[in-house]
């Protein structure tokens, strides 16, 4: 008659656990599913080369490119965005001579103009940890018109080659 005891809490034991790995995959799959909503409404990074060039023209194929678009906007807007509240922001590396020639052929538009910008936490690593041995995490270049990129719906921004690399950080903006 003791076996019967033992055998029912063995039974309860194994029903718990059962019910508690079952709850994890529910939960993880709840996690997953507000993972994928949140990375939607999220402004994704891309690194597809081919996508990028759809929406900027390129006067040289980069060796890499990250980027991703963002959807501006006052928080707390409860209007849709218009087509013009749009802005690419891409981090390129060229080869050495196509760097030389963008920064020789945007100059012609306007000379360059000395320029700091903020890192994010998308930036290739590189940068990332070019920014912090400036001590106020800013990477240091020179701004040119972005003028050979632009492609509708864009129109207005400026790239940015960074100081010593030949990584660019192009931001154009629909207008």
């Amino acid at each position: 008659m003791q076996t019967a005891p033992k055998l029912l809490i063995a039974m309860m034991v194994a029903a718990i656990f059962t019910a508690c790995a079952s709850s994890g995959i529910q939960n993880s799959n709840v996690n997953s599913t507000n993972r994928a909503v949140n990375s939607n409404s999220a402004n994704l990074v891309k690194d597809d080369i081919e996508e990028l060039e759809m929406h900027v023209k390129i006067p040289f194929r980069p060796q890499e490119a990250i980027w991703r678009e963002d959807v501006l906007g006052k928080p707390g807007d409860n209007r849709v965005p218009a087509p013009t509240d749009k802005k690419l922001t891409a981090v390129l590396r060229f080869l050495g001579e196509d760097a030389d020639k963008i920064t020789a052929q945007a100059e012609k538009y306007k000379p360059a103009a000395p320029e700091t910008l903020n890192t994010e936490k998308w930036f290739p690593p590189e940068l990332i940890a070019q920014s912090r041995t400036s001590g106020d995490e800013t990477l240091k270049g020179f701004s040119y018109p972005a003028n050979d990129f632009y492609n509708a719906p864009y129109t207005n921004g400026k790239i940015t080659r960074i100081e010593g690399t030949d990584y660019f950080v192009l931001e154009l903006f629909a207008k």
